[in-house]
């Protein structure tokens, strides 16, 4: 539960900025009925880095991402209880009610990605990216 609270105090900021970051992603609209409306990109492209020295495991197969959004192209797949070590958390699409995700990598391998938060353990990083 240690992250959950976490986490919830960080929501607001959290969207925040992924409001501020989506600014980049936003390109104009050519349709008819519609010339220059700003139209939402998503981008699979998330900074991370290691801030955090925590650890849980998968509670089912999981896939990891190349971003913190159910689009972004899978780098593999985790079996359930697979342990992972945790960088950082940011915010992305909603994946089992969390919008939470964890860069992080899979123990004994160098295979490294982004693992929707309500599919571990402990709902994840509680560091912030």
């Amino acid at each position: 539960m240690r992250n959950s609270r976490r986490k919830a105090m960080l929501t607001m900021s959290g969207v925040v900025a992924a409001a501020l970051l989506s600014a980049s992603g936003v390109a104009a609209a050519t349709s008819e009925g519609a010339p220059n409306e700003p139209v939402q990109t998503m981008d699979c492209s998330h900074s991370h880095s290691n801030k955090d020295s925590g650890e849980g495991r998968t509670t089912t197969d999981l896939r990891y991402r190349v971003g913190p959004h159910t689009h972004c192209a899978a780098l593999g797949l985790a079996g359930k209880n697979t342990l992972i070590y945790y960088h950082c958390f940011t915010y992305g699409d909603e994946a089992g009610g969390l919008r939470a995700w964890t860069w992080g990598r899979i123990a004994g391998t160098q295979k490294q990605g982004w693992f929707a938060d309500a599919y571990l353990s402990d709902n994840g990083s509680t560091e912030a990216c």
